[in-house]
């Protein structure tokens, strides 16, 4: 049986240490199921939670999100769970990676203005086939409240952008796979090969998660 891996980060006797865990031990809710290596969700309620990543949060010295989705169904056919996906949210903070329409979208709320920054990225994933996704966000050298955005798709930077003024808000919930804000937010497909990093990943390696993903098998 194929075990996808969840790699998360922990403080351990002062240093950072990586703890793995296969999807079969995430946190179940609202229907989920895990089997396989391969979490599955119905877009309706089904979500799931990754244990320990209370500590991971969209801040300095930032943070990487990957996975690889089959979503069910194409961008923009129409019904509201056919055309949002939430692929990863911080429980009780404003934050998501998701499918929006046409785009792969995080959402940021910045704490000091109460406004949401939005980045897209228009390569998207295709229904019924497996893509690696990675979002990285890291504070620019030397520069207050400036951070730069990063999109990849299969190992590929697809799209940067660097945002100014930003101050993001934090939380100590924990990852959620699939839920965002739930409603039309939930995820409707297969997720694996989940990765969650506070601290921001080379293209090197987030090439390296993409090419023993899921999507390249």
């Amino acid at each position: 049986m194929r075990k996808a891996l969840i790699i998360l980060a922990a403080a351990l006797l002062g240093g950072m240490s990586a703890a793995e865990y296969p999807v079969e031990k995430l946190t179940l809710c609202g229907g989920a199921v895990a089997e396989n290596g391969v979490l599955k969700l119905d877009g309706r309620k089904a979500y799931a939670v990754i244990p320990g990543t209370e500590s991971v949060a969209v801040v300095a010295p930032g943070a990487t999100f990957a996975c690889s989705v089959k979503p069910q169904f194409e961008a923009r056919k129409g019904a509201p769970n056919e055309i949002m996906d939430a692929y990863f949210s911080k429980q009780g903070v404003p934050f998501t990676l998701c499918r929006w329409g046409g785009a792969i979208s995080s959402r940021i709320r910045n704490a000091a203005t109460g406004k949401y920054e939005i980045v897209r990225c228009y390569a998207l994933p295709k229904a019924g086939a497996w893509t690696h996704l990675a979002f990285v966000i890291e504070p620019a050298a030397g520069k207050e409240n400036v951070w730069n955005f990063r999109f990849y798709v299969n190992g590929q930077l697809k799209f940067e952008k660097t945002v100014e003024n930003l101050s993001p808000d934090v939380g100590r919930g924990p990852v959620e796979l699939g839920k965002g804000w739930a409603g039309p937010w939930m995820f409707s497909g297969e997720m694996t090969d989940i990765t969650v990093e506070p601290k921001v990943l080379t293209a090197e390696e987030i090439a390296g998660l993409a090419a023993k993903s899921r999507a390249r098998k």
